[in-house]
């Protein structure tokens, strides 16, 4: 097989002897997966400075709520996630339909 360029990645063993479009599209999702995981570290490190300053002014079952939420959210995504490493066809079934239902002009 000779190494033929299309679409920016090697279709074939490059000069390492390791094929480049597996390592590409490693890289855009653990890239992905990184984004992913600060954005969720800011989520619950934003919930928590909410809900102590609503303890802080008197406000407990606010807080209250806010924290439950948090973990709700956070037990949520954990299964979220298994369910995903299980059933990997499947989620990537459901996140097609809905990026093609976001960014569908009709």
């Amino acid at each position: 097989m000779s190494i033929v360029q299309i679409g920016g990645f090697y279709t074939a063993n490059n000069l390492g002897g390791h094929m480049a479009i597996p390592f590409a599209a490693g890289g855009a999702a653990m890239k992905m997966l990184r984004m992913l995981y600060k954005a969720k570290k800011k989520i619950g490190t934003g919930s928590k400075i909410a809900a102590d300053t609503a303890a802080k002014k008197g406000f407990t079952k606010t807080s209250q709520f806010i924290s439950g939420t948090a973990q709700k959210t956070h037990s949520g995504t954990m299964k979220a996630k298994k369910l995903a490493k299980k059933y990997p066809k499947s989620a990537a079934a459901i996140t097609g339909a809905i990026g093609y239902d976001i960014f569908d002009d009709d």
